[in-house]
């Protein structure tokens, strides 16, 4: 036996090892370990207690989700995602955080790929997110940079241009009616999304 044959079977059992040893799991499965999941994302953003465990307990099977990544029983990673009205069969990843002590040892990487499988489960096809100063993170994990997305996209909330402005006009309006408003309000063309940040993409 070589010495290389026998340095990449080495490889595979510590990396068989170290799977079992990392676990990824919704979090409303594990609802005690809410409290643990909002001080690690609060490590990273600062935000109110009572706020971020509202929007933890807010994790369903139907997304949004929020996966946990766990070292035995202690969480040392978040991933949330939601998904893309706008867009069929695809989701967007809102956030990604490591524990800072766990950084710089594969484990982000390994998030994502959970992450993945588990949309991939729920039928989705392409996963979305932004980032800003992680690009080559993410293109070593496969994701590609595309055009910026409305994330939260919906339809116009006027259907039909000849009620511009009918629906200004009270019925007991005794004056002219206004002027009609901007054409630019009713366009059916999406608005442009203006963003410093990167919009990246991976087909799954």
């Amino acid at each position: 036996m070589t010495l290389g044959v026998l340095t990449n079977g080495i490889n595979s059992i510590i990396n068989m090892a170290k799977n079992e040893q990392y676990t990824v799991i919704p979090i409303h499965k594990r609802p005690d370990l809410l409290m643990d999941c909002c001080k690690l994302i609060n490590s990273e953003w600062p935000s109110s207690e009572g706020r971020r465990l509202r929007t933890l307990s807010m994790s369903c099977e139907s997304f949004p989700t929020c996966l946990v990544l766990l070292n035995d029983s202690k969480v040392i990673g978040h991933c949330k995602v939601s998904l893309l009205p706008s867009r069929d069969n695809s989701c967007f990843i809102e956030s990604v955080v490591i524990d800072y002590g766990c950084r710089s040892q594969g484990l982000g990487s390994m998030l994502l790929r959970k992450t993945e499988e588990y949309v991939i489960n729920k039928g989705i096809k392409r996963i979305y997110l932004a980032t800003k100063g992680q690009e080559k993170f993410y293109l070593k994990n496969g994701y590609n940079i595309c055009e910026p997305i409305n994330v939260w996209e919906c339809n116009n909330w006027v259907t039909h241009t000849q009620d511009r402005s009918s629906f200004l006009i009270s019925k007991k309006s005794c004056g002219p009616p206004p002027p009609p408003l901007p054409i630019s309000l009713f366009s059916s063309k999406k608005s442009t999304v203006v963003t410093s940040k990167t919009y990246m993409v991976k087909i799954l």
